[in-house]
């Protein structure tokens, strides 16, 4: 047999081989690598965010996993709540189902304000700030109390975290320090803190102090962080871009289109880099809406879905990618929804003029005690609506067998200026301001000082301090100049020129934010004085003082158009008019009252009824009752829809009136006025056919931002044309 000669062998050729029969051995799964993560990167945009949600729905639809979120302004809002595990139903239902004016613009229901307040609130439209002896504008027209405390009840579920990985979904936000102009990332703390900062566009919101940073809407530096969501660990990108492209030349031609450019150029650079970053980049358009606009709520959302399913086809091969692996699948599990929480601790913060009792107080809250998020929302409205606070918020922290609920407060400047504005067709325009200074001698007290500039000027000066918990006494003094009329025939004759000087001591007392008592002696000076005309007066004054009570009481939901409530005032006064032959006393009753009712989602019917009567053997002229017009000059003027201005001068008169009020839609009314009435001198001239009156009147109304804007045509059984009178503003006398 032949002998062959053996060859080594080399043992490295056979490694590979060698590993292919080892590793074929391994179970399939075992040989699979983990899934990559996927980060989703959510812009700024106003309510155009909304497309956020929609797009969202169709990501859900498919399956795709969502690893980690960032976001800006608006996408951050939505991005958080997706963070903590609320889906996009969840969310469109929760946009759809707010109330936007209300959380937008602060508004409060009127029945959580102050009956002090309501008043103010029916005079002025915009307050101002004295610092160290100087008028300030306010760092934002919006303090965002409401958006503020409606994030933090969205947040109730992340209550107890604070660092933002520890959601399901890890998340970070996007701030901008307005101090140094650096960018801010937002990673830990209050959740509901940095949605707020993130979204506080400048001059809209004012900025919120996060950490020590006073912070204002990231989107000014970066508006869509891809490059934090990368390094977050991010291995695929989605992005949904919301941003506006950038206006071509030819389209800037308006100062708001330069503003806008101007505001996007600092930002676009990063914006375009960070664009590149993202493996699916979907980017709604939605010309129709703007900043604020988020009564479009419903069209945005479906936008964003639109958008997002146009991009089907690459969305539903990248889910199939994802779910193909079989490791590194993490399930989020959503944090659990908390209906409410058992505080049984409470704290207050930023508190130095006023007393944490009578905060405690106007909240109302049952303590310690199980409280809903909707709880806790009401009692900072209550709180909100003494206006002692530029802001009322709050934050929930875990405590042993419960939380501790406290209340972050921001005392308003102890001097403010108010203003106001009125204008009409007879009068003209008439600006008021007023002047408050708050704890001058102890705490509690107030100066005010109106003035009321126009054709009929006032001017008011009191001082109230607290005397018991809800009663406060003090001093008014107030001068007043009045135009006023004598008819003849129903044609005007002559004019006046009526001055009132006044000068109260007074105790009031309020409670249940709708009733107002007032008790005073009051000394009073009245002069009379011919203006023009053919039927001459004889100028007189008139010496008086007088003792009243004066009951009041404010529960409408809306001013100037009401659907709900009523509203009261009875006056009693006791006047005694020295005169060379001695005292001449009278007795003055004066009733008003109005009611609204609901008569469908858009109609509503408003009965009133104002009966004025003065006994005496001499009434003084201010006390005799003046019927016509539409408007409040004076205490003793009684409007009269389809009649000129005090045109009937009366002892007595009783009016009845309905108004039938159709809103035409948000703050548009049109008001069909009715009235019929009485007015006489004496009780035997009640049944006189002189004394009837009638008229009616059609009036279109817009509730604006300064006060209504009014147009009414009317006409009356003594009129011989029609009257059209304009309005514009809140009555401020």
């Amino acid at each position: 047999m032949a002998s062959f000669p053996i060859k080594p062998i080399n043992l490295l050729k056979l490694l590979p081989i060698y590993c292919i029969c080892v590793l074929s051995l391994v179970p399939v799964e075992l040989n699979c690598q983990s899934r990559p993560r996927v980060g989703l990167v959510l812009s700024g945009g106003g309510a155009a965010g909304l497309a956020h949600i929609g797009a969202i729905k169709v990501l859900e639809e498919l399956g795709i996993p969502i690893d980690y979120v960032a976001g800006t302004s608006m996408g951050s809002l939505v991005g958080g709540l997706f963070a903590m595990g609320y889906t996009g139903a969840e969310m469109e239902k929760i946009v759809k189902g707010m109330d936007w004016e209300s959380l937008l613009a602060d508004l409060i229901p009127r029945s959580d304000l102050t009956y002090e307040y309501k008043e103010q609130l029916e005079k002025y439209f915009y307050d101002f700030p004295i610092s160290k002896g100087r008028l300030q504008l306010p760092s934002g027209l919006i303090a965002g109390t409401n958006i503020t405390n409606m994030l933090a009840g969205l947040s109730w579920p992340a209550y107890n975290i604070r660092l933002f990985s520890q959601l399901p979904r890890p998340y970070l936000c996007i701030g901008a320090d307005v101090a140094t102009g650096q960018e801010v990332v937002l990673k830990s703390g209050n959740l509901h803190d940095a949605l707020r900062a993130s979204m506080a566009i400048p001059t809209v919101f004012t900025p919120v102090e996060v950490n020590g940073d006073l912070l204002i809407d990231g989107g000014f530096i970066n508006n869509f962080p891809a490059d934090h969501l990368k390094a977050m660990g991010a291995d695929i990108i989605i992005g949904i871009d919301v941003q506006r492209e950038l206006y071509k030349k030819t389209q800037l031609k308006s100062v708001v289109n330069i503003l806008k450019q101007i505001s996007s150029l600092t930002r676009e650079d990063i914006n375009v880099r960070n664009r590149l970053l993202c493996d699916v980049l979907i980017r709604p358009s939605t010309p129709g809406a703007s900043t604020l606009t988020f009564g479009l709520a419903d069209s945005i959302i479906r936008t964003g879905e639109k958008f997002a399913r146009a991009q089907w086809g690459t969305l539903k091969q990248l889910s199939e990618k994802l779910n193909a692996y079989t490791t590194g699948q993490n399930k989020i599990v959503p944090l659990p929804k908390i209906d409410s929480v058992f505080v049984r601790e409470m704290a207050f913060t930023g508190l130095v003029k006023v007393s944490s009792n009578f905060v405690q107080s106007r909240l109302n809250l049952p303590f310690p005690a199980w409280l809903t998020a909707d709880d806790i929302y009401r009692a900072m409205q209550r709180a909100y609506g003494t206006n002692e606070f530029t802001k009322v918020t709050y934050q929930l922290d875990p405590v042993t067998d419960g939380v501790r609920l406290t209340i972050r407060l921001e005392e308003k400047e102890e001097n403010l200026v108010h203003v106001g504005f009125h204008f009409d067709n007879l009068f003209n325009a008439s600006l008021l301001a007023r002047a408050d200074f708050r704890n001058l001698l102890k705490q509690g007290d107030q100066l005010g000082v109106d003035l009321n500039l126009g054709e009929n000027p006032n001017a008011n000066a009191s001082y109230f301090f607290m005397f018991r918990k809800k009663r406060q006494y003090g001093l008014i003094a107030e001068f007043g100049r009045l135009k006023a009329y004598e008819y003849k025939d129903n044609r005007k004759i002559s004019s006046q020129v009526y001055v009132d000087g006044l000068l109260d001591l007074v105790m009031r007392s309020t409670w249940l934010n709708k009733y107002a008592a007032t008790a005073g002696l009051q000394g009073e000076i009245a002069w009379i004085t011919p203006n023009i005309g053919d039927w001459q007066i004889q100028s007189y004054n008139s010496k008086m003082v007088n003792i009243y009570i004066q009951l009041k009481k404010d529960n409408f939901n809306n001013i100037p158009y009401p659907s709900k409530g009523d509203k009261a005032e009875l006056l009693i006064k006791e006047v005694n008019n020295f005169t060379e032959s001695g005292i001449n006393p009278a007795m003055v009753i004066d009733f008003r009252y109005r009611r609204a009712f609901e008569l469908g989602p858009k109609w509503s019917l408003q009965p009133s009824v104002i009966s004025a009567f003065a006994f005496g053997d001499s009434i003084p002229y201010p006390y005799r009752s003046y019927i016509g017009g539409l408007g409040y000059y004076y205490k003793s003027v009684i409007p009269f829809a389809g009649m000129d201005y005090m045109e009937r001068a009366s002892n007595h008169a009783l009016i009845l009136r309905a108004d039938l009020q159709y809103r035409i839609r948000a703050n548009h009314y049109a008001i069909l006025k009715m009235n019929v009435g009485k007015s006489f001198n004496a009780f035997d001239q009640f049944k006189e056919t002189a004394a009837n009156l009638a008229g009616l009147g059609l009036t279109y109304g817009y509730s604006s931002p300064v006060g209504p804007v009014e147009i009414t045509l009317m006409s009356s059984t003594t009129s011989k044309k029609p009257i059209l009178f304009v309005n514009l503003g809140y009555w401020i006398r």
